[in-house]
This record gives C-alpha cells, sequence and structure tokens, in this order.
C-alpha cells in the first residue's frame, strides 16, 4: 500500500473511530451509572494493568487514556493521566481525542506515516506514526466491543458498530 493510501485508511478508521465512540457512550448512557461501575463478570483490574477496570467505566477510562497516551507519545509530549469515573467526562475527554485523531490523520504527511518513529516506553520499541494510529484506534475497537458485550448485563443493550455499518450510515447521507 502507497504512504498515500496508508494516510487515506487512517482517515477512514479515524471517523470510523468517532463514530463508534459516540454510539458506545450513547449505548452506557442508557444504564445506571451505578450499573456501569459495578464490576463485570469475567473481568478483573489485573486484565488491564489500571485501576477499575472491572467495570463498565473503568474499561472505558482505560480506552480514553489509550488514545490520549499514544496521540500524545506520536507528538513527543508527556500525557497526562485521566481519571474520573463519570461517564460525561469520560465521554467528553473522548470527543477531544477523537477530533485530535481525525485532525491528525488529515494533516499527516504521507511520507512521515510510514517512516517518523516514537517511543512507546513500556514496549522498550519504536512505533510508526501510522502504527501509533493503527494501534490506539484498534485497541479502541476491541473495548467497545467489551462494554456492548457487557451492557445487555446491566439492563442495557449492545450495539452494532462495524465498519461496514458506517459506511452504509455514509452512503445513505450522499
Amino acid at each position: 500500500m502507497s504512504n498515500d493510501g496508508v494516510v487515506g485508511m487512517l482517515t477512514t478508521l479515524a471517523s470510523h473511530n468517532e463514530w463508534a465512540n459516540r454510539r458506545i457512550f450513547d449505548a452506557c448512557s442508557n444504564v445506571s451509572l451505578t450499573e456501569l461501575k459495578e464490576t463485570a463478570a469475567g473481568y478483573s483490574a489485573e486484565d488491564f494493568g489500571f485501576l477499575h477496570s472491572d467495570s463498565v467505566v473503568g474499561i472505558l477510562e482505560h480506552l480514553v487514556q489509550a488514545e490520549h497516551i499514544y496521540f500524545e507519545l506520536a507528538h513527543g509530549r508527556q500525557p497526562r493521566r485521566i481519571r474520573t469515573e463519570e461517564l460525561e467526562e469520560l465521554r467528553a475527554e473522548c470527543a477531544l481525542a477523537d477530533r485530535a485523531y481525525i485532525d491528525y490523520v488529515g494533516a499527516l504527511v504521507p511520507a512521515a506515516a510510514t517512516t517518523e518513529r516514537f517511543l512507546v516506553p513500556w514496549l522498550d520499541f519504536e512505533l510508526t506514526l501510522a502504527e501509533g494510529v493503527l494501534h490506539a484506534l484498534t485497541h479502541s475497537h476491541k473495548h467497545r466491543a467489551d462494554v456492548s458485550m457487557l451492557l445487555p448485563n446491566l439492563g442495557g443493550a449492545g450495539i452494532e458498530m462495524d465498519l461496514l455499518q458506517w459506511i452504509a450510515e455514509q452512503r445513505s447521507a450522499e
């Protein structure tokens, strides 16, 4: 795939990520915050290495934190710790990260996407700018799926977030 093709795919992925994050937060808003903070069967904080990652809110906090971390590392900045159990605060942080990724990949120089690298300290190796975006946003996809599977057990509804569904919605709006 050409460098231009890589940036095009990242643009698609970033736009889909924003849409899917918005959908999962909307689905969570139909469940009480108390339920969203309860320990989810089959999950433990040790699975994610973060405190409170054993609840829907904890998984969402981890998702938002990871998107923020990789974005900041790619820009050579020290990430800040996002720590909140308030759904609307997480939604707002997530929306900021989503907009930042969309703007970032839209301005990314194609050659830089696959050649410029940044260090991920806990991995002890570097990622290209493209790999950093791919990891952050596919990582979010995994955790949105976790949350969607947990919501029915909390009185909510799981949701569809597939790329093809997003494409269909985009096409119907044309």
